[in-house]
This record gives structure tokens, C-alpha cells and sequence, in this order.
């Protein structure tokens, strides 16, 4: 939590309250000036939602509560937070993604657009549901993020200069499913040699242009599923989950093109 929402949540808590009232925006960004650009809107009886960036906060409607967290409506057994984060989501515009950027799987008529890091564990569980999917083309933009994965960029460069792609990143994620992480390293090194490769092939690729359409994009993060209409599902979701939102952006998709 910020230090904005720190204080705000401290300085409600202390006790300041202001009767109920139809100017509440302004007197929320009047009384904490950080809240100004926020998506502000009625979430339930006597509490609005305050949306800005990826933080969501629920806040009385006379000042005096502030809520940070999951909310849940009991009765119909949702999450209102989810709800609202879904409904907030940044639409990513897939006509602006270079597909010669990244590796194509399959051959479906559904397309699913990823941002993986290769040494990123929740990346390495994705794969098994991406290989439950059906009807999809999945198109997997290398996405190392070095300062969590420092052996990452070298790997996603050396995958890229494979003659066969898909083959390659399919084999370092099997390697890295069965030997200890200390062992990873030679072991990748060990199945370059056995392609005539030396321990870091180099090759033209597209790391640092993929990693700029991210920054762009406010990518922090990996997996990244981007589908057709421009959902954004950060994590490695189910494939029950990808599943149905495959079909519901394909049919968006669809929708908007009558």
C-alpha cells in the first residue's frame, strides 16, 4: 500500500468524519490530493470505490472508513474487489503487438497472446494448461525479467537463435520440471552443446523490443495473457478459467467486427 493510502487510512481512523454528501470526489481529492484521476463510483450502500492504477480502495461515504482488501458480498457470494479489478483492467491493443516477436504454437482460430519469462516458475506452471486449450494459436513473447531471473535474458536469446523454437522452449522448461535448480544451468548448457551451440548463442531477437511494448503496456509481471479483444489476465490462470475466456473474447471479437 502506498504511503498516500497509509496516511489517508490513518487520518480517517483518527477519527475525521464529514456528513454524507453529494461532492464527495471533491472532498476526497480535496482532503488527499494523490486521489485526484481516480475512477470514483458507488460500490454499495454507504461506501464508494476509489480505483487508481492497480490499487483499490472502498471508502465511506462521510470519510470516516477506509477498506483495503477482498470484499465480499455474502449474498451472491462474489468478490466485489475482483469485480471491480476485472471491470478496471486495461484493454491491451492487440493490432499493435509484432507477432514476428514472438513464438507461435498451434494453429487454432482463437489466438492467445503471452508474455513468459522463462525462468519464472508461475510461466513454468502455465505451461500445462496452455496444453490443455483447444482451437487456440498461442503466440509466447520471451519476456525475461533480469532482475528477477538474472540467467533469463541469456536463455530467452538462446532459445531464439534455435532453428526450431517451439522445440527449444519446450525442452528448457522440461529440463528445468527435472533437475535442481543449481543444475539447470549446466544442464541447458549440455543440450545447446548437443545442438552444436556454444553456452550463449547470439542472434538478432527480440528481447529489448518485447520488454518496451511491456513497459508500455505497465506489464510488471509474468505470465501475461492478452486475448483477442485486448483482456488482460495477469498470472497463471486455469485452463478452465483461459478456456472460457477464450470463447468470450473470440465472441467479443466477433461482435464488434458486424
Amino acid at each position: 500500500m502506498r504511503l498516500f493510502w497509509k496516511v489517508s487510512a490513518a487520518v480517517i481512523c483518527a477519527g475525521y468524519t464529514l456528513m454524507a454528501h453529494a461532492g464527495f470526489s471533491e472532498d476526497l481529492v480535496k482532503r488527499f490530493p494523490a486521489a485526484q484521476g481516480a475512477k470514483i463510483e458507488k460500490a454499495f450502500p454507504g461506501f464508494y470505490s476509489v480505483v487508481k492504477g492497480n490499487e483499490i480502495f472502498f471508502v465511506r461515504d462521510d470519510l470516516s472508513i477506509l477498506i483495503s482488501g477482498n470484499v465480499i458480498d455474502l449474498k451472491k457470494n462474489v468478490s466485489l474487489t475482483s469485480a471491480i479489478e476485472e471491470a478496471n483492467r486495461p484493454k491491451i491493443d492487440v493490432s499493435q503487438l509484432d507477432l514476428k516477436d514472438a513464438i507461435k504454437f498451434g494453429s487454432g482460430s482463437r489466438r492467445l497472446y503471452v508474455f513468459s519469462d522463462p525462468d519464472c516458475p508461475y510461466c513454468r506452471s502455465l505451461e500445462g494448461s496452455l496444453t490443455k486449450l483447444t482451437d487456440v494459436t498461442i503466440y509466447i513473447f520471451p519476456f525475461p525479467l533480469a532482475q528477477l531471473h538474472p540467467n533469463a535474458p541469456g536463455v530467452a536469446e538462446a532459445i531464439w537463435c534455435q532453428a526450431d523454437r517451439v522445440q527449444a522452449w519446450h525442452d528448457y522448461q522440461n529440463i528445468a520440471q527435472v533437475v535442481p535448480a543449481n543444475a539447470l544451468m549446466p544442464a541447458w548448457h549440455n543440450y545447446l552443446h548437443q545442438h552444436k551451440q556454444p553456452d550463449q548463442p547470439l542472434c538478432d531477437n527480440p528481447i529489448a523490443r518485447n520488454l518496451a511494448v511491456g513497459e508500455k503496456w505497465q506489464i510488471a509481471g509474468t505470465p501475461a495473457l492478452i486475448f483477442e479483444d485486448g483482456t488482460l489476465i495477469p498470472g497463471a490462470a486455469p485452463a478452465e478459467r483461459i478456456q472460457a475466456q477464450l470463447a468470450k473474447s473470440h465472441a467479443n471479437l466477433s461482435t464488434a467486427s458486424k
